[in-house]
C-alpha cells in the first residue's frame, strides 16, 4: 500500500471520482442494451449482429483490465484514472456521431479502453490512499458504484431514447467526463505518484486478449450455420492461448496475473461466481428490451421504468447488505444472490407468453434484489480469499464482470439465434411467436446458471469459519 494517506476532505473528493467512474463503468456495459432496438433498426443490423454493440465493450474491457491494473500499480492511480475518463469521454463523444454500425463499434472500442483505464485504477485508489480501517468502506463505494451503474443503465436508456435518440446514450457522457477528471487529478496529489518502470508483460497481455477476443467470437458466432467451422477453429484457438497464457506467466519473474491466486480453490470458484452472475444477468439484460417491445406490447420507456425499479431496489438495499454482510460473513448473502437471480429468470421463462404489466412488475422484485445481494458481499469475498494479492484481487472482481458481460451477451444471442431461427432477419422482422421460442430457453439457461452459482456461494465457506 502506498505510504501518501488522504486527509479527510481529498478522501471524500476521491471516493466521488472513483464512485463516478465506476459508475461510468457499469453504466455504459448495461445502458445499450434497452436502446438495441432502435439501434438495429437505425443501422440496419439483425438482433444477433447488434449484440455487438455490447459484447466489444465488455470484451475490450475484460482483455486491458489485468494489463492497466499493472500499469496502475507501477505508476500510481492518478493519471491512469485520468487519462482513463478523458479517453472514455472522447470515445463516448465518438460514439454519439457515429453515423453507421462499424463506425459506432470502432468508436466503442475507444470508449472501452477508457473505461478499462476507470476499471483497473478504481479499486486501486482505494487500496492505496485509503487506511486499513477505511479500505472495506472504499471497496464497497467501488462494487456499489459499477453494481449501480449496471442496474440503472437500461431504465435511463429507456429514457433517453423514448425522447432523445439513440446518440444521446453516449453524449450524456461527456459533460460527467469533462467534470470528473480535473477532480481526479486535485484529489490524488501528484506526490502520490510513483514514477516507476512499467513492469508489462507484453507477451501476456497479446495471450490474454486474443484468448478472450477469439473465445467470446467462438460462442457468438456458433449459431451462424455458415460460421461453425470459424466458431469451432476459434474456440479451439482460444483454448490453445489460454494454455499458452498460463505456461507463461509461470515462467515471468514479473507475470503479468499472480497465477497463485487462481491456485486457491476458493478464490478460483468465486472468481466463477461472478463471471457467473454478469454471464446471467447480461445475457438476459441484452434480450429483455427486445421482449418488452415484440411480445409484450410496451414502449422503450415503459421497459425502462420497469428496469429503473429493479435498479431502485438495488439502489436502496446495495449498500445496506454489504455492511450486514460484513458482520455477519457474505457466503449466504451470495447464496440469496443466485437464488433471487434464478427465481426472477424462472418467471420470465414460465409468464413469457401473455406477459402482464404487474407479472413484469412483480419478475422485477427478485431481480433488483439479486443485484442488490452481489454487488458488496460477492466482491469482497473475492479479496478476502486472495491472501497476499489483495490489491490485484480487488480489480479481479471488475474483470470477472466484464468476462462474464462479454460471455453472456454473447451466449445469449447464440440460443436466441438458434431456437428462433432468426439467423441474418432484421430485429423488426422477428415475429413475436419466433421471439418466444428464442426468448424461452435463454431465460432457462439463464437461470439455471444462476442455480449452479448459488450452489458454489455455498459450498465456498467464508475466512473466517475455517
Amino acid at each position: 500500500m502506498s505510504e501518501i494517506v488522504l486527509d479527510h476532505r481529498h478522501t471524500a473528493l476521491m471516493l466521488v471520482v472513483v464512485f463516478v467512474a465506476t459508475f461510468m463503468d457499469g453504466l455504459d456495459g448495461s445502458i445499450v442494451s434497452v436502446a438495441l432496438p432502435e439501434i438495429g433498426e437505425d443501422l440496419g443490423v439483425d438482433t444477433a449482429t447488434s449484440s455487438w454493440v455490447t459484447i466489444i465493450y465488455m470484451m475490450i474491457l475484460a482483455g486491458t483490465l489485468v494489463m492497466f491494473a499493472r500499469i496502475s500499480a507501477d505508476t500510481g492511480v492518478r493519471k491512469v484514472m485520468a487519462i482513463g475518463l478523458a479517453v472514455f469521454t472522447a470515445g463516448s463523444l465518438f460514439c454519439g456521431f457515429s453515423t453507421s454500425f462499424w463506425m459506432l463499434i470502432a468508436f466503442r472500442i475507444i470508449q472501452a479502453v477508457g473505461a478499462a483505464m476507470m476499471a483497473a485504477a478504481g479499486p486501486m485508489c482505494c487500496t492505496e490512499h485509503l487506511p486499513p480501517e477505511k479500505l472495506a468502506f472504499g471497496l464497497s463505494v467501488v462494487t456499489i458504484g459499477s453494481s449501480l451503474g449496471f442496474a440503472v443503465g437500461p431504465a435511463l436508456g429507456g429514457l433517453i431514447v423514448e425522447y432523445t435518440t439513440w446518440h444521446w446514450i453516449f453524449l450524456i457522457n461527456i459533460p460527467i467526463g469533462l467534470a470528473a477528471a480535473p477532480l481526479m487529478l486535485k484529489a490524488v496529489p501528484p506526490s502520490s505518484e510513483k514514477g516507476g518502470r512499467i513492469r508489462l508483460d507484453k507477451t501476456g497481455v497479446v495471450l490474454l486478449f486474443s484468448a478472450i477476443a477469439l473465445g467470446t467470437f467462438a460462442v457468438e458466432t456458433l449459431s451462424y450455420s455458415d460460421m461453425r467451422v470459424w466458431s469451432a477453429s476459434t474456440g479451439v484457438m482460444c483454448l490453445i492461448l489460454l494454455a499458452a497464457f498460463v505456461k507463461w506467466e509461470r515462467k515471468q519473474e514479473e507475470p503479468l496475473l499472480q497465477l497463485r491466486m487462481f491456485a486457491r480453490r476458493d478464490f478460483s470458484a468465486i472468481f466463477l461466481c461472478l463471471m457467473m452472475i454478469n454471464l446471467s444477468y447480461m445475457g438476459m439484460l441484452y434480450l429483455i428490451p427486445f421482449f418488452g417491445k415484440i411480445c409484450a406490447g410496451m414502449s422503450t420507456l415503459e421497459v425502462g421504468m420497469f428496469l429503473l425499479e429493479a435498479a431502485a431496489l438495488t439502489a436502496v438495499f446495495g449498500m445496506p447488505i454489504a455492511r450486514w454482510s460484513d458482520r455477519k460473513g457474505r457466503r449466504m448473502f451470495c447464496v440469496a444472490a443466485g437464488l433471487f437471480t434464478a427465481l426472477a429468470f424462472f418467471m420470465f421463462a414460465v409468464f413469457a407468453d401473455g406477459m402482464t404489466h404487474l407479472i413484469f412488475f412483480a419478475i422485477m422484485i427478485p431481480q433488483g434484489l439479486g443485484w442488490a445481494f452481489t454487488g458488496g458481499p460477492m466482491a469482497s469475498r473475492l479479496v478476502e480469499h486472495a491472501g497476499e494479492d489483495r490489491d490485484m484481487a480487488s480489480s479481479l472482481t471488475n474483470e470477472a464482470y466484464f468476462i462474464g458481460g462479454a460471455m453472456g451477451t454473447a451466449l445469449a444471442a447464440m440460443v436466441f439465434t438458434t431456437f428462433s431461427h432468426s439467423d441474418g432477419i432484421d430485429i423488426a422482422a422477428v415475429s413475436s411467436t419466433a421471439f418466444l421460442d428464442g426468448f424461452v430457453p435463454t431465460a432457462v439457461m439463464c437461470a439455471l446458471l444462476a442455480v449452479v452459482l448459488a450452489i458454489i456461494s455455498y459450498v465456498v465457506r467464508d475466512g473466517e469459519e475455517k
